[in-house]
């Protein structure tokens, strides 16, 4: 195995998984690009990830050139099948139709009117967190926070009742199992199953819409698919609504956690933003480079005598472009392991780039940033309490569990 091989597999250690920055940074150390293997090359600098991202040569769809076997064996995974449907996994043309749609639900009026909303739902679950820390019950910052702000405000974007809410983030977990580099049998079986009970819930609430349209999302889309020359069929319909759903709010999550993890580890951080040393918005772009919800992408090759960094990359080779390592880069970023909110030209790939740059991006930051502004209003003391859970995930990076307390400071250990 070649040393990039021996990276790739201590990343997907339980070690690797739970603090990869250091791996990332013996990465750096081989070179921009180094082969892992036939036809695979590892990428873990900010200028060659970058250009990656932003290159139409580099394709989403690495599966457009692989035999009718191969395509068969995906087809045979309803979650993977889920994900090939989707804007995900499409370049243009097929892509920029589809994104067109989609992207009517993120114009900066629409989020500009979404606003209020998000406060008023965030002021509610930090109520609750209150609420259950009077009890003297357990506080779980995912469970009781960071998971339901996104999930409930896309939830309302959508369409999608409020009253299923507790249904998506189980099955959340499990499909988002299908994105992951290395999966085995039970994990995507459990991905599988997710896919299944997923398209029946969509299935279901679009047959509901059809009959009664209303002003959201899922109503828009499905006048779409069905106006004569509409951009959407039945299939991407249903795979979108899917997609919107899973990453319009578990990503949005592990952000948040990232997020408060790093406010404990560096107090002084939480002192700059209660002064006004740092802007929340400052704070949130520094999360996103600092522990990105997604570490990692794959793009494929798609055209003959390509070269990245001088590494010639044969067409169909595949790229894993390790945005984690990308973000801590010295040569992008001065003092790149330091959590540092003042931070100038703070130009982080977590997003991605080019056509596929995150639909839901400005969605994210001012779910990121009026969480945090009125959480610290609201509970300027709030500290770890217990152990905290990483979730084992190598793609998507968050905590499965946070648990809090909303007064005093309590010492604990490191939340890498």
């Amino acid at each position: 195995m070649t040393t990039a091989g021996r990276i790739i597999g201590a990343l997907m250690s339980a070690e690797g998984r739970s603090n990869p920055y250091p791996i990332y940074r013996q990465a750096r150390e081989l070179g921009p690009v180094t082969q892992i293997a036939p036809n695979w090359f590892l990428v873990s600098t900010y200028a060659e990830v970058r250009e990656a991202m932003r290159s139409s040569a580099y394709r989403k769809d690495r599966y457009s050139s692989v035999d009718e076997d191969q395509r068969a064996v995906r087809r045979a995974h309803r979650s993977i099948q889920l994900f090939d449907e989707s804007v995900l996994l499409k370049d243009p043309p097929e892509h920029d139709r589809v994104h067109k749609v989609l992207s009517a639900a993120f114009t900066p009026t629409r989020l500009a009117a979404m606003e209020a909303g998000i406060q008023q739902v965030t002021d509610r679950l930090q109520d609750g967190l209150a609420a259950r820390a009077a009890a003297g019950g357990t506080v779980d910052f995912m469970e009781d926070f960071a998971v339901r702000l996104p999930l409930t405000v896309m939830c309302d974007l959508m369409g999608v009742p409020q009253g299923d809410l507790d249904l998506f983030r189980p099955l959340a977990e499990d499909l988002n199992e299908a994105l992951e580099m290395v999966v085995v049998d039970a994990q995507l079986a459990a991905a599988d199953a997710a896919a299944e009970e997923l398209c029946e819930y969509f299935e279901a609430l679009i047959e509901l819409r059809r009959a009664d349209p209303r002003d959201d999302l899922i109503s828009v889309l499905i006048a779409e698919a069905d106006s004569e020359g509409g951009l959407l069929d039945e299939r991407e319909l249903l795979a979108n609504l899917v997609l919107l759903l899973v990453a319009g709010f578990e990503t949005t999550a592990n952000l948040l956690g990232n997020a408060l993890a790093a406010l404990f580890e560096h107090p002084e951080v939480r002192a700059g933003l209660l002064t006004g040393k740092y802007t929340y918005s400052a704070f949130i772009e520094e999360a996103l480079r600092f522990d990105p919800p997604v570490q990692h992408m794959i793009r494929s090759a798609g055209l003959p005598g390509m070269k990245l960094a001088g590494v010639p990359i044969p067409p169909g080779a595949e790229l894993v472009m390790l945005i984690g390592s990308a973000n801590r880069d010295p040569r992008r970023f001065s003092d790149p392991d330091a959590f540092d909110p003042a931070r100038p030209n703070n130009q982080h790939l977590s997003f991605g780039g080019g056509v596929h740059y995150c639909i839901a991006a400005a969605l994210a930051r001012m779910e990121g940033i009026t969480a945090f502004r009125r959480l610290l209003a609201c509970h300027p003391r709030i500290a770890p309490a217990g152990t905290p859970v990483r979730a084992d995930r190598r793609q998507l990076r968050g905590f499965r569990e946070l648990p809090i307390a909303l007064g005093l400071p309590e010492s604990m250990g490191s939340l890498a």
